[in-house]
């Protein structure tokens, strides 16, 4: 009981940071996780030090989070670690004070639950929304290929003076010759410049 317990509140806690963070998981990852949790149960019933137990309890923190999120780069990781533990403190803390007022009960787990998956499919389906505006893009220049991932900005109103082509912004540096160039005016949201 105390071991799906624990996995319980941990899927909690992985759902929770998929929602601030914005992760893109899917629900086995977050059972994987949550899983990988449940195993610092197994410390309650093992004598170990204060510090040799903080410590594995960082190390399953970190393969919670890989497991759950995938690893992108160690920044990635810690980020998704630091919320983890932030959020663990903070409903812990929450926890702690309703069963010093004799209120904890499995009720507020079941309301915290249905609440966080809430947010959490809410969340998915605007980030689904976002990722449908994303599309592979071929610009074609001078017997080169360059091939990107572009996203379709409805907000983009740029053409250039001269024929009035629409205009795409790309964010990598793409060789070009200086007859090839022409100047675009543009108005940002506190300045008008000129765009190379």
């Amino acid at each position: 009981m105390v071991f799906i317990l624990n996995v319980f509140l941990d899927c909690i806690l992985l759902m929770s940071v998929s929602v601030v963070l914005t992760r893109n998981t899917s629900i086995k990852r977050i059972i994987l996780g949550s899983l990988i949790g449940g195993v610092s149960t197994f410390l309650l019933f093992i004598n170990l030090s204060w510090l040799f137990s903080l410590l594995f309890k960082a190390l399953l923190g970190i393969i919670m989070c890989i497991a759950t999120y995938g690893f992108k780069s160690i920044r990635y990781t810690a980020n998704n670690l630091f919320y983890l533990f932030t959020i663990s403190f903070s409903i812990g803390g929450v926890l702690y004070l309703l069963m010093d007022k004799g209120y904890y009960n499995y009720f507020v787990l079941i309301i915290g639950f249905i609440v966080v998956c809430f947010l959490y499919v809410k969340q998915l389906k605007r980030m689904k929304c976002n990722y449908s505006e994303y599309y592979q893009v071929e610009i074609y220049y001078q017997n080169q290929i360059i091939k990107l991932i572009g996203f379709l900005d409805t907000g983009n109103k740029l053409y250039d003076n001269y024929k009035h082509r629409p205009i795409i912004l790309v964010s990598q540096k793409i060789d070009y010759q200086m007859e090839d160039v022409i100047y675009v005016p543009y108005v940002s949201l506190n300045d008008e410049k000129i765009l190379k």
